[in-house]
């Protein structure tokens, strides 16, 4: 008895302290994680990688899915290099009393008009004056290879490439907000799928049982437990990577 009574206490010691490791290494990621800030190229999530000062920044996507991108900031002319190709980004005055709009130049000469529109959206027009609508896009091949609806449609979103070029309009990356309520909900249903104890103190905590003299769960709880600890850690999952990232 005194040995299984050891063999126990040291089970259980382990588990604590493996517990805390693993809530440590998560808070230590998700303080990395979220406290960075992002913008997408044609929908590809990009951070800074890179500080080479003087207002030289390089961005880099997850997994090196797209091309980097650098940007040279400036008081006038913002300038954004992608693959070789140059673009410049000069700032246009402020329309009816909201913030300033903008010029894209792209390498061919071409020159797109960007408005802002709400808080962090905006509006594109070309040099006639007509609104710029971006079609689709479509994989052609390999990572970072897309094809587009209308040929005709710039290479590269204009209203991207302003959002990139100013880090007042880089947003959170992921939602802390989903990442806690994933977690809660999976550290519940974990609990739920595995610690008899759990099962039954959540019994004992239903209000149809608050009112009887020593209610007992059945084996056919004990099961739905585990099934349900079952759907919710799928659950948590979902909200993780649909939500949270």
């Amino acid at each position: 008895m005194r040995t299984e009574g050891k063999a126990l206490s040291w089970k259980t010691i382990g588990g604590l302290f493996a517990l805390i490791a693993v809530l440590v290494l998560v808070t230590v990621w998700a303080q990395a994680y979220y406290s960075k800030k992002v913008f997408y190229v044609e929908g590809i999530k990009y951070t800074q990688y890179a500080d080479f000062g003087q207002g030289k920044l390089e961005y880099r996507a997850f997994l090196n899915r797209g091309e980097p991108i650098y940007v040279q900031t400036g008081e006038d002319v913002k300038r954004i290099v992608i693959s070789g190709e140059v673009f410049d980004i000069r700032p246009r005055g402020v329309d009816s009393g909201q913030r300033s709009s903008y010029e894209v130049i792209f390498p061919e000469g071409k020159t797109y008009l960007v408005k802002p529109f709400g808080d962090r959206e905006f509006l594109t027009y070309d040099e006639k004056g007509e609104m710029v609508l971006p079609g689709f896009r479509f994989s052609s091949g390999g990572i970072g290879q897309d094809g587009r609806s209308d040929p005709a449609e710039p290479r590269y979103d204009p209203s991207e490439l302003v959002q990139a070029a100013d880090a007042w309009f880089h947003v959170p990356n992921g939602s802390i907000g989903f990442f806690l309520l994933a977690l809660g909900i999976g550290i519940m249903n974990g609990c739920f799928f595995k610690y008899e104890p759990f099962q039954r103190f959540m019994f004992h905590m239903l209000p149809s049982n608050l009112m009887i003299d020593n209610p007992e769960p059945s084996d056919f709880y004990f099961f739905m437990c585990k099934v349900g600890g079952i759907f919710g850690m799928g659950f948590s999952l979902w909200i993780f990577f649909a939500h949270a990232l």
